[in-house]
C-alpha cells in the first residue's frame, strides 16, 4: 500500500480530499467540546472570530468544513515543497497524506483555529526559507519572512517563535549580509505596525500588549488538565517523534548537503515549537500541529528514503489504524 502513497501519482493527491472527509466523517455525528480553542484575544484571531461569527454555538459542521479546507490547502503546499526542492529523491505526494494523517489523531487539530491558521503561515515560511538556497537576491522572500513570522504571531502568540526559526533558517541557507538581516526585522515590525495603527486609531493602545499575548485568556499550564486519551494522543505522538530521533540521523550521512540543511531546519523548528509551549496562555492540544507539520515532511524522507520496506509498510497502517483508534474509541470506551 505504502509504495502507491509513494510513486508520482496525481491521484494521491486527490486521495488527500478523501481522508481528510473521513478523519472528519464521525465528527459531524458524535461532537467534541472544542469551545476553549477559541479563547483568544490575539488581533488578528478576534478579527477571524468575528467575521466567520464563531463562538460556544457554532456548529461543529462548520468548524470541521473550515478546517477540512485548511488542511487541504496545508497539506498541498507541503507537496509543493518536497517537490519543488526535492528533499526527497522521488517525487512523490506523500507528503500532504502524512500531514492528513497525523494531524488527525487529535481532533483539536483538524477544525480550524487561530494555531492551525498559524500553521499554515509557517509552512509558507518552510517553503521561502528552502528557496533561500538559491543563489539569487531574493530580496521579496526576506522581507516575506520576517512579515509572515510577525502575521503569525497575530493569530496565535506563542508563534512568536517562528521569527527565531526563520533567523536560524535565514543564516543557515545563505551568508548573510547587514542588508538583509535588517530585512527580515523591517518585515516582522511591519506586522506589528499595523496592528499599532488601528489600536492607536481606536485609542486602545494600553489594550494591545495584553491582547498580543493574550491575557484576557490566561490559563496557567499547570492548571491545564486532559483526558485520558488525550494523554494517549499525545504519547503516541512522542513514540513517533522519537522514532524520528532514532531513524532519521541515518539519512542523513546517505543525502547531499542540501538536503541535509533541510531536514535539520525542520528538526530544529519541531524543537522550537515544543520549547514555545509556555507562551501558550490558553493551552489546547491545537499547539501540536507545527510540531506534526515538521513531523509530516520528515516522516515522507524516511518512508521514501529508508530501504527496510517491510518495517515502513508496517508502519504506515500502523499510522492509519491510531486515527481510527484514537477517533472512534473515545466515544464507545470512556477511561
Amino acid at each position: 500500500m505504502l509504495n502507491f502513497f509513494k510513486s508520482n501519482n496525481l491521484a494521491v493527491a486527490f486521495i488527500n480530499v478523501i481522508l481528510i472527509l473521513l478523519f472528519r466523517l464521525v465528527y459531524f455525528f458524535h461532537p467534541v467540546d472544542l469551545s476553549n480553542l477559541f479563547h483568544h484575544a490575539e488581533p488578528a484571531s478576534q478579527l477571524i472570530i468575528r467575521l466567520l461569527h464563531i463562538g460556544s454555538g457554532t456548529h461543529m459542521a462548520f468548524l470541521l468544513t473550515a478546517g477540512a479546507v485548511l488542511c487541504f490547502i496545508e497539506s498541498m503546499l507541503i507537496n509543493k515543497i518536497m517537490n519543488n526542492y526535492r528533499v526527497t529523491s522521488k517525487k512523490n505526494y506523500l507528503g500532504g497524506v502524512m500531514f492528513v494523517v497525523l494531524t488527525s489523531i487529535v481532533p483539536e487539530c483538524m477544525v480550524i483555529s487561530p494555531a492551525l491558521i498559524a500553521s499554515l503561515l509557517l509552512i509558507l515560511c518552510i517553503d521561502k526559507i528552502f528557496e533561500l538556497a538559491k543563489p539569487e537576491k531574493l530580496y521579496g522572500h526576506i522581507f516575506d519572512l520576517g512579515f509572515l513570522s510577525g502575521l503569525a504571531m497575530l493569530f496565535y502568540f506563542p508563534a512568536v517563535y517562528i521569527l527565531i526559526f526563520v533567523i536560524i533558517g535565514f543564516f543557515m541557507m545563505r551568508s548573510v549580509t547587514f542588508r538583509e538581516r535588517l530585512m527580515v526585522f523591517t518585515g516582522f515590525f511591519s506586522a506589528l505596525l499595523i496592528v499599532f495603527t488601528v489600536y492607536f486609531w481606536f485609542d486602545s493602545l494600553p489594550q494591545m500588549m495584553r491582547d498580543m499575548v493574550n491575557i484576557p485568556y490566561k490559563t496557567p499550564l499547570s492548571l491545564t488538565r486532559l483526558s485520558h486519551w488525550q494523554i494517549a494522543s499525545v504519547s503516541w505522538i512522542g513514540v513517533l517523534a522519537l522514532w524520528l530521533i532514532v531513524f532519521t540521523p541515518g539519512l542523513l550521512f546517505s543525502s547531499v548537503i542540501q538536503i541535509r540543511k533541510y531536514i535539520s531546519m525542520l528538526a530544529i523548528g519541531a524543537a522550537l515549537s515544543v520549547a514555545a509551549l509556555p507562551l501558550a496562555f490558553n493551552f489546547n492540544l491545537s499547539h501540536l500541529v507545527f510540531i506534526l507539520t515538521s513531523m509530516s515532511i520528515l516522516f515522507t524522507v524516511y518512508f521514501v528514503e529508508t530501504k527496510t520496506n517491510i518495517i515502513t509498510e508496517i508502519l504506515f497502517i500502523v499510522l492509519i489504524l491510531s486515527v481510527t483508534i484514537f477517533q472512534y474509541l473515545p466515544f464507545f470506551v470512556r477511561i
